[in-house]
């Protein structure tokens, strides 16, 4: 009997683990399938019907006149306490005319993106930085007068 009950242990034990090491999928921006990228042509897909298929774009170009959309989508996957991975990356590249028509689709290499790193530099400001505990004793009293008699109020 006491084997049965350690091995059910041992059965249950391993069941509980299991599904911890399934990796946890995560999908960033506008990741567009392959079935979603061939229904749309170049010189016959408008402007509208573009985002009703992909849906609306993750960027659009700032100096081409919103003539330019980019459809940038990630997959990345972690497993356990392991770093992130990335699985899938996808850039995307759709030009439209005048006429508000698509005239190229090109997807991007993503081994040519560039990370850009944001700097930490902090504009100087005219004033006094106060902790918490300084603005909090600084204001008591002043923004309620005390009430008098005869006040009105």
């Amino acid at each position: 009997m006491r084997k049965i009950i350690m091995s059910f242990t041992g059965l249950l034990f391993c069941a509980l683990l299991l599904p911890a090491c399934t990796p946890a999928r995560n999908t960033h921006g506008n990741l567009i399938s392959d079935v979603r990228f061939a229904q749309v042509r170049p010189y016959e897909t408008t402007r509208y019907e573009l985002r009703q298929i992909w849906g609306p774009p993750t960027v659009v170009a700032p100096f081409s006149g919103g003539e330019t959309w980019y459809y940038i989508g990630q997959q990345t996957e972690v497993m356990g306490i392991f770093k992130k991975e990335v699985v899938e990356n996808r850039i995307i590249r759709v030009d439209f005319d005048t006429m508000e028509t698509v005239i190229e689709v090109a997807e991007l290499d993503p081994e040519q993106a560039v990370e850009i790193t944001p700097v930490s530099r902090r504009t100087p400001t005219a004033g006094k930085e106060f902790t918490v505990l300084q603005q909090l004793v600084g204001n008591l009293g002043r923004f309620n007068p005390p009430r008098t008699a005869g006040s009105g109020f």
